[in-house]
């Protein structure tokens, strides 16, 4: 059995009712069917659901947070407080939670872009994406994240982030529109999204959106890791991931620094 978002935010001792769904996620794709949708482990599954008999992946979500936005362990918290009212930050949790997707599992893993990984653990890791939160109450913070995504975009080739998928997540309302941002994003084919920097609302269906995104690559992905695992240094897998690898360590290192 999979384990509840229970396990992973610690239980408080009152009551409260349920919040209400996240909002529809926005995004610059309308044309395009609907890929398979993607829902927490604590949403009610339809009655046809059946999980697959095969290994979870594992999706890694670094969060890049400007001046005023919400940080991953914040963001983790927030996720947890709109999944499930009741529940609070743990400080001793390790900052993941699951999602389910066409019968497939996820485990959702919230991350500092101040990580230090290795290059080698890069390269096995299978999905990685990244989102940029900001307070849309604040001028400095929005331009802050414009920054901060075009300096990593000018040093990626053809302007391209290496991630499975990239969003910016706003914190509440004031001077930044949400159509100016959204239309940022989506110039950069970026998923943009709006959350409650109090109850979380929003946050569901926005990290849900970044599982159906790795979900869209998850074949071309285990063939990767499954080649890089079997073939000698130097095969096509080991090139490719090891090129990504290298690219996602360079656009981290300010951070790191």
């Amino acid at each position: 059995m999979l384990p509840r978002v229970g396990s992973m935010f610690r239980r408080r001792r009152r009551g409260g009712s349920k919040p209400g769904p996240s909002p529809p996620l926005t995004t610059g794709e309308t044309d395009n069917p609907s890929p398979p949708r993607a829902i927490h482990t604590s949403d009610p599954r339809p009655s046809s659901f059946k999980l697959r008999p095969v290994d979870s992946q594992s999706i890694f979500v670094s969060v890049v947070n400007a001046k005023g936005g919400t940080n991953y362990q914040r963001l983790y918290w927030l996720l947890g407080r709109e999944k499930e009212q009741g529940y609070e930050f743990d400080g001793y949790d390790e900052y993941d939670t699951r999602y389910l997707c066409d019968g497939y599992d996820y485990e959702v893993n919230f991350h500092p872009p101040s990580a230090s990984y290795g290059t080698a653990y890069l390269c096995f890791m299978q999905h990685v994406c990244l989102v940029f939160t900001y307070d849309a109450s604040s001028r400095e913070s929005w331009d802050e994240t414009v920054a901060a995504y075009e300096r990593m975009r000018s040093q990626c080739e053809d302007g391209v982030l290496p991630f499975v998928g990239t969003m910016i997540a706003a914190m509440g309302e004031g001077p930044v529109s949400y159509e100016e941002a959204e239309a940022f994003a989506n110039q950069r084919g970026s998923l943009f999204v709006k959350f409650s920097p109090v109850t979380g609302q929003g946050l569901g269906n926005a990290v849900g959106s970044l599982v159906e995104q790795a979900h869209a690559v998850r074949d071309q992905q285990t063939a990767d890791t499954d080649g890089l695992r079997s073939e000698e240094p130097g095969s096509t897998a080991s090139r490719k991931l090891l090129k990504r690898a290298e690219a996602i360590q360079a656009l981290f290192a300010e951070y790191t620094s």
